[in-house]
């Protein structure tokens, strides 16, 4: 439910109270006190000394960071008892105009000629040095993405720091004189960076990192370049819209896994600070809100923040996306991320530990099947009738690489696993769209239209027109969409099948509120969604008609 605040007067300690904000990662770890708690070994501590030694800001004063920036510093320089680094990838999330920039600008400049790496032990503590052979890349999927970030390092190096270090500072790439150490801005072209070792690659707005413009491969090849070399890298992002599978969303799924004990601790470091869902963006109250996002970025001007917040013309999604750090789904979105994955469930093993829920082998289900043949996905999605569980049999999609050859959906393969699920579990109703698949979907009737308990459709044991069938598709997704809110359909947290579901848009027709596509031309898919709602249609149908599978006997020889 929403938070009440009806005769309670805005102030900070109000907000406070009411809008508490999330706080991620460990540079919001407190004591029992209240003191903020750092790492036993850093190198930071070295670092922030250097920085303030060898950097300025634009006016020529000695570069300082904020409290919370030296926190993350901290943190993300921490060591353990072998002087090895704790974090090797990150990401810092915040709103923007937070500082990430200058951060970033000033961790390249950092690992390309500070005291980055891990020397000695003296009297208890680490000590740093130089990387001798450092490699730095600037990263995004446009040359427009790092420009904010580029051209803050020139105003951050004064002359003194460019002859001590002999730096060649040009507009694109830093070269360290005589030595092959550079910092390169680098984008898109991910093919033309496979088999570089860079020491550091800081990741610029992975939010933007879709895969429909190369950010997945682009991160990829970063990611394995720099595991060759030991080295390290950084993600600096604004909150992500769900559902368009950016490198930020990604990663954050992966995360939340690790922190629900779901997957095995892989080393993340994840550091952020999110307004509350229900924090109000009207102006008696968005200021004490974004007080507590922004913590200690004093050069913000709330003013201009709270005029941009009551601007029309810009979707509340976005303005909360931007300013107060929140994932958010767009207005016209089918279902907010909280509440496609407030549906998600699991099991447990032995010992008590959550584990992925999963289908077992004879269980009775029904399937729905939503099929493209080359630019849209296909979609098998099954729907266990005792629970309402849902799992994809399989989803294929498009690859985000172009290939030489068109890419066209395997016809064999789907026919393969349609077969395979009719051999594992008991499907009892099958409902399948016929667009671009009616043989397929006439040998399945033929061949399966005994086992199953109900028709799809007065013409086929599976087959269904969605494209004739508008006004039942329409009542049904209304169905499926309040059987999801009320929580009675839960699924496995499939990450494609929730990318698709979290892509569906609504659309008003004659008959109620539908789904589509964000475009025609879109390349955030919902056909995962589409089969999902077929499985329903099939799971009601079926019971409505009351039919249920005859018990099965087997014969036995008993002998006295």
């Amino acid at each position: 439910m929403p938070v009440d605040v009806t005769g309670v007067t805005p102030s900070q300690e109000s907000a406070d109270k009411y809008f508490p904000c999330t706080y991620i990662g460990p540079s919001w770890q407190v004591d029992d006190d209240g003191q903020w708690l750092l790492p036993k070994y850093t190198l930071g501590w070295e670092i922030l000394g250097w920085v303030a030694q060898w950097l300025t800001n634009p006016d020529g004063d000695p570069w300082i960071f904020s409290d919370e920036q030296a926190r993350l510093i901290l943190w993300l320089y921490e060591v353990d008892r072998d002087g090895e680094r704790v974090y090797r990838k990150g990401v810092i999330q915040r709103a923007k105009g937070h500082g990430k920039d200058p951060l970033a600008a000033a961790l390249c400049l950092v690992e390309l000629i500070g005291p980055c790496k891990f020397s000695h032990w003296e009297t208890g503590h680490p000590v740093a040095k130089a990387n001798t052979s450092s490699w730095v890349q600037l990263a995004a999927t446009t040359t427009e993405q790092n420009k904010n970030t580029m051209l803050l390092i020139p105003s951050m190096l004064p002359k003194r720091t460019r002859e001590q270090y002999g730096l060649d500072v040009q507009k694109q790439i830093i070269h360290v004189t005589g030595t092959g150490r550079r910092l390169e801005a680098v984008s898109s072209n991910f093919a033309g960076l496979e088999g570089a070792r860079p020491s550091f690659a800081l990741l610029n707005e992975t939010h933007h990192w879709k895969p429909s413009q190369g950010g997945s491969q682009l991160y990829e090849t970063l990611r394995n370049n720099v595991d060759k070399v030991d080295g390290w890298y950084l993600c600096i992002t604004n909150a992500y819209q769900p559902g368009q599978g950016s490198v930020a969303e990604e990663i954050r799924l992966a995360v939340n896994r690790e922190r629900e004990g779901l997957a095995m601790d892989s080393g993340w470091f994840f550091d952020s600070v999110e307004a509350h869902p229900d924090a109000p963006m009207t102006p008696d109250w968005s200021l004490f809100i974004l007080t507590r996002v922004y913590g200690d970025s004093w050069w913000v001007k709330f003013n201009n923040i709270m005029k941009s917040l009551i601007d029309t013309s810009v979707p509340v999604s976005k303005l909360r996306r931007m300013f107060y750090n929140q994932v958010v789904a767009t207005e016209d979105a089918l279902f907010s991320e909280g509440e496609w994955d407030a549906i998600r469930v699991f099991d447990f093993d032995i010992r008590g530990r959550k584990i992925p829920r999963t289908l077992g082998r004879g269980d009775e289900i029904v399937l729905g099947f939503d099929g493209g043949k080359t630019d849209d996905a296909t979609a098998l999605v099954a729907m266990r009738i005792a629970d309402r569980f849902v799992t994809p049999i399989h989803i294929w999609q498009k690859p985000d690489v172009e290939t030489a050859v068109p890419w066209r959906i395997n016809e064999q393969e789907v026919d393969s696993m349609v077969h395979m699920a009719f051999r594992e579990y008991k499907v009892r109703a099958f409902f399948a769209d016929v667009a671009l698949w009616e043989s397929y979907i006439a040998e399945w009737s033929d061949l399966y239209r005994e086992q199953l308990l109900i028709k799809a459709s007065p013409q086929s044991a599976i087959g269904y027109d969605m494209r004739q069938n508008r006004k039942k598709i329409t009542l049904a997704n209304e169905a499926l969409m309040q059987s999801v809110f009320d929580r009675k359909t839960v699924h496995d947290g499939d990450p494609l099948l929730r990318r698709h579901a979290l892509n569906a848009k609504r659309h008003e027709n004659e008959y109620g509120l539908t789904f589509r596509k964000e475009s025609r031309e879109s390349n955030n898919k919902v056909d995962g969604y589409a089969a999902m709602l077929l499985a329903h249609m099939a799971q009601v149908a079926l019971a409505e008609s009351g039919k249920k599978a005859a018990p099965q006997y087997t014969s036995r020889l008993y002998q006295f």
